[in-house]
């Protein structure tokens, strides 16, 4: 009995060591792809206020609006739709507002990650986060432009496999960045696309 508890918490340890219970983060495939090339640039870019919110099940999230509000300006920045990017009101009255909501997509996450925990990781368990982003363009003298996406992060833990097709992020941070980019960027597409600008 005494060598078999020994076996089992070598074995924990050994899981645990191993990184077998940190997260793989994977990005949903779903959302097209859009690249600065797909940006329509304007023959005369202005100046344009930025707002953004993160949220999380539709409350501001103070803490991850921080964390990504600048991957969000730089990629309004280098997409040279724009003259300058602020988040103080321009002369133009020209503002841009971008809100993403993260909302669950797995029912009962918190067990699944329970009985991965318990078992040390030999039983995986996947979930996955939504995220809602919605934009609205503000230009003087035009409707407003109001646009909504749709985006995904995949999420494994423990002996847990991949999604089909998908490689993992790096880290928890390139995966967030990298969803944050790509809605940004798929704003700004249709943004550039409006003839607003």
């Amino acid at each position: 009995m005494l060598a078999c508890l020994r076996l089992f918490a070598l074995l924990c340890a050994s899981l645990m060591l191993s990184g077998c219970l940190s997260p793989k983060m994977y990005i949903d495939p779903t959302l097209p792809r859009v690249a600065k090339e797909d940006l329509r640039a304007s023959a005369a870019p202005q100046p344009i206020q930025l707002l953004y919110e993160f949220q999380t099940k539709g409350s501001p999230n103070a803490r991850a609006t921080e964390r990504t509000r600048d991957k969000v300006q730089q990629t309004a920045s280098d997409s040279g739709l724009f003259s300058a990017v602020a988040v103080e009101p321009q002369a133009n009255q020209r503002r841009l507002t971008i809100v993403i909501n993260n909302v669950p997509l797995t029912q009962d996450a918190a067990a699944k990650g329970f009985g991965t925990g318990l078992t040390f990781g030999l039983i995986g368990s996947s979930v996955s986060d939504g995220y809602e982003c919605s934009a609205v363009l503000l230009v003087p003298g035009a409707e407003p432009l109001k646009l909504e996406y749709k985006h995904a992060i995949h999420s494994t833990i423990g002996n847990a496999p991949a999604p089909m097709g998908l490689t993992a992020e790096p880290t928890v941070r390139d995966a967030v960045n990298k969803l944050v980019e790509q809605l940004t960027l798929s704003v700004l597409r249709d943004v550039s696309k409006s003839g607003r600008l």
